[in-house]
């Protein structure tokens, strides 16, 4: 099974749809979950690498996650971030360690900044 037809399988599974590309003001690179009807991965890659995917799983747990009530940011992002590792062990694929310790540092980012690093993005946008 490639990482594409992984990643397509965990949305399928989970009921999510994906976008590539849109008319949303946010970056389809990084990705991002809009919760609507059905709720939407927007993710542009060609999920070709592991560490692709494995932000792809990223984007797939906030979709099935949503904003859980009760969990800060830098815990969703962790919550995430299980999710994606695991999902790519139950497939057999190994996550490099770099994508671990970015993932790491990003939490621990969150930890320090909390919602704040969104607040002052979406200030001066």
């Amino acid at each position: 099974m490639t990482y594409k037809e992984i990643f397509e399988t965990e949305l399928k599974k989970r009921g999510l749809k994906w976008c590539m590309s849109c008319d949303s003001v946010r970056s389809h690179k990084r990705g991002f979950v809009l919760f609507q009807a059905p709720d939407t991965v927007h993710y542009n890659s060609t999920i070709a690498t592991r560490k692709i995917l494995h932000r792809g799983l990223h984007e797939i747990a906030h979709g099935i996650y949503g904003k859980r009530a009760g969990l800060r940011s830098y815990q969703r992002e962790a919550e995430a971030e299980q999710f994606a590792t695991d999902t790519m062990h139950e497939y057999g694929v190994s996550v490099p360690r770099s994508t671990v310790a970015r993932g790491r540092a990003y939490i621990a980012r969150r930890k320090r900044h909390g919602d704040n690093i969104i607040e002052s993005k979406k200030q001066s946008a």
